[in-house]
């Protein structure tokens, strides 16, 4: 979801395309900032390349120290935790990318050298107990920041709040599995009072099964659960017909290199309500949501509730937990799940396409009974070459084209081990059962590197 995120726009070749290029990033919700080339390099040098240099410095004080970020978390002050968040939230993107934001722009140079001045400064004034230097730095700097620190100040104790309810919903994860549930009657899934909750709850009483739902706030726990044997199998979306695929999923598919793969798959309508305290104000200031959820009821939301801040949170049990105290914040959630919680619904069916439907799989380490598909119709597939070079991608997609295998989805999806890197996820109308499906993976395993990710 791209909606509120800024983006520098440098217009050269300006007059034909620009205003056609501006319409288009503004339908994505983009918050276009115009300005020359130049002035975009001082800014990045700031915004950018010293900020990300703090963030790292700061973390590899840690790992000299040898304390473990999530040790720290748990004690520290608020500011400190958002500072663990954006140092880990740097951390696991690619460094590749980041290099790339410290070497190739002509003007961090100068910038770096203006931090170090400073932090010398600073550093010095506490080495020798000059408290009176640091106090006129920290003045000069407060002077700087003005009535706009204020603001940051009100703006980031929201921040704090989100953290906090989030920290709320992990504990209350951390109670439901300290139950003793076998791990052979649990099925791991994507939070608690969310639409995957919903749905598994449905999956299950319709083929009949003894399974208790166990939820984990991302994707990835669903699947290192179901790895590592906590939970006999795991459920999770694929893909919204609205707003597309869910790339996370596919992406811990291939990185499990057919070690869990995908025995079943269900279709499940998703309805969102508008739920609160019951002596919420109608008037909201802050709307919680998994960012899918924001994103699939962004028309009603910009329409009934302009001036709310939305606030992504890891799932809907994040967003009910936040809004439960809170008379001005709501939550965009399950209505089930919201009533059962003892909130509010002030607005049901917000989804802007009354369709909204999502996919789910059922993902496991082998087959299981009456839970795998009985007549599977697709095999899903990852693959990635094993050399870069032009024409594979039509060279695979020949091959199946060649055996009339019919492919109803195919997406590229960065590895994020390698700037440049893809593998690409694929969904096909056949199975192994099919002859000709064995021989297109038979030819597709002379020029690709393939994972079956299983067959529903």
């Amino acid at each position: 979801n791209l909606e509120g995120n800024n983006i520098f726009a440098c217009p050269v070749r300006s007059k034909k395309w620009w205003p056609w290029l501006k319409t288009t990033l503004e339908n994505f919700g983009l918050i276009i900032h115009k300005t020359s080339p130049k002035k975009h390099d001082e800014l990045a040098a700031i915004h950018q390349a010293a900020s990300h240099l703090l963030s790292i410095s700061f973390a590899r004080l840690l790992e000299k120290n040898k304390i473990e970020a999530e040790d720290l978390f748990k004690i520290s002050s608020p500011s400190t935790k958002l500072k663990l968040l954006i140092s880990g939230r740097l951390l696991n993107c690619d460094p590749e990318l980041y290099s790339d934001i410290q070497f190739k722009n002509p003007l961090v140079k100068k910038s770096l050298k203006q931090l170090k001045e400073i932090n010398d400064e600073l550093v010095a004034a506490v080495n020798f107990s000059e408290r009176t230097k640091f106090l006129k730095s920290f003045k000069s700097a407060s002077k700087h920041f003005g009535d706009w620190k204020k603001w940051a100040f009100e703006t980031s104790n929201k921040i704090f709040q989100n953290i906090k309810s989030g920290e709320l919903e992990t504990k209350k994860t951390e109670k439901v599995k300290k139950k003793k549930i076998s791990p052979r009657k649990s099925i791991a899934v994507f939070g608690t009072g969310t639409q995957t909750e919903m749905a598994a709850i449905e999956f299950i009483k319709k083929n009949k099964a003894i399974l208790t739902p166990v939820g984990y706030r991302t994707i990835t726990e669903i699947f290192n659960a179901v790895l590592n044997d906590k939970c006999l199998l795991g459920f999770t979306p694929l893909e919204n017909y609205t707003i597309g695929p869910v790339r996370e999923t596919m992406k811990k598919l291939f990185e499990t290199k057919g070690k869990v793969k995908i025995i079943n798959e269900f279709s499940r309508p998703i309805a969102h309500a508008l739920a609160g305290n019951k002596k919420s104000n109608k008037k909201a200031e802050r709307i919680f949501g998994h960012p899918q959820a924001l994103a699939q009821s962004r028309k009603f939301l910009q329409k009934n509730f302009p001036k709310a801040e939305l606030i992504e949170v890891h799932n809907a049990g994040e967003a009910i937990a936040a809004c439960q105290k809170d008379l001005l914040s709501l939550a965009v959630c399950p209505a089930e799940a919201a009533t059962k919680l003892g909130l509010k619904i002030f607005h049901k069916n917000i989804e802007d396409d009354p369709n909204n439907r999502t996919r789910f799989v059922i993902i496991g380490k082998k087959p299981l009974g009456k839970l795998v598909a009985k007549k599977p119709k697709r095999t899903a597939l990852a693959f990635y070459f094993k050399e870069n070079k032009a024409g594979q991608l039509a060279s695979a997609l020949s091959i199946f084209a060649k055996e009339k295998i019919n492919l109803s989805r195919i997406e590229s999806i960065p590895t994020e081990k390698k700037l440049g890197e893809f593998f690409f996820f694929t969904e096909c109308e056949a199975t192994e059962k099919n002859k000709s499906f064995t021989k297109a993976l038979r030819e597709l395993s002379k020029i690709a590197t393939v994972v079956n990710l299983g067959s529903y």
